[in-house]
């Protein structure tokens, strides 16, 4: 696959670089996108000159969510004519972008300034999260009708901390996200590049089949703990309500098309103005 939107690297400590590289749209996850990092990361799972993978974000941020644009676009070409295509579309693409927990090699998530949904969700079922003190994370776009997409979240923290999380829309800092376990290191931002290189050196050095084993391990007991039951019962209510969408949403895709992303957001973050906590 020649790759667009994705960078892929490997130097000489075995270490793969994977980095999202649509810079000028905050690394938002669009199709192709996710096709692509999908195909990177198989591509590194079977090469045997790797032994860990990296992900991060070219520019500004690691990944500013859902390509809202894309999904604007979607809805004026009527792409999904049934629930049934939608559903199928919707599974197809939780099992592409899901692929840094499914490959057998160790994935670190190298974030920086904005992790909002999609790309939320893609630092917190990769292995390792190290990211900047400059970070904002969580799922801000559930107050505009877009839902979450994998909702690994409830196995990572307590119950009312995922549901505060998910029913405010409510971001968290850096520090919080280390306090909620959402993440394994905060470091300044300028040290971000050496502190990952540090992790990933460390664990690129480690017995590769030992690594591949104990990851394959330590899934495994989430998905006995019932990860593997919930996120599909998730997928099959998010089928229904991304053909069926709530009305915030309709509205956002609508401003979206006629006005343009920015000011689409601006209209309908309006009545949330005064109300975070």
């Amino acid at each position: 696959m020649i790759y667009e939107h994705l960078l892929y690297e490997v130097d000489a400590e075995h270490i793969c670089w994977l980095t999202l590289n649509r810079p000028d749209k905050l690394n938002a996850m669009n199709m192709k996108l996710i096709a692509e990092l999908r195909d990177g990361l198989e591509k590194a799972d079977e090469d045997p000159g790797v032994n860990v993978v990296v992900i991060r974000g070219a520019g500004r941020a690691f990944c500013a969510g859902h390509d809202l644009d894309e999904d604007a676009e979607g809805m004026r070409s009527s792409t999904y004519q049934s629930i049934y295509q939608y559903r199928a579309h919707y599974f197809k693409q939780f099992e592409d972008f899901t692929t840094p927990w499914r490959i057998s090699k160790p994935v670190i998530a190298s974030v920086h300034n904005y992790a909002i949904g999609k790309g939320f969700e893609l630092s917190l079922f990769c292995d390792v999260t190290v990211i900047s003190d400059d970070t904002k994370m969580g799922y801000g776009e559930v107050r505009y009708g877009v839902s979450g997409h994998c909702m690994f979240l409830p196995w990572l923290v307590n119950m009312k901390t995922a549901k505060n999380l998910l029913l405010t829309g409510n971001e968290v800092s850096a520090d919080e996200a280390k306090a909620l376990g959402l993440v394994t290191d905060v470091v300044p931002t300028s040290d971000l590049e050496a502190a990952t290189r540090t992790k990933a050196t460390l664990m690129a050095r480690l017995p590769r089949e030992m690594q591949r084993m104990h990851k394959k391990y330590l899934n495994h007991v989430y998905e006995l703990q019932g990860l593997s039951s919930a996120t599909s019962y998730y997928l099959e209510q998010v089928a229904i309500m991304g053909f069926c969408p709530v009305e915030e949403y309709q509205m956002l895709t609508k401003l979206t098309s006629e006005k343009g992303l920015r000011a689409a957001l601006d209209a309908c973050q309006a009545k949330y103005k005064g109300s975070n906590t």
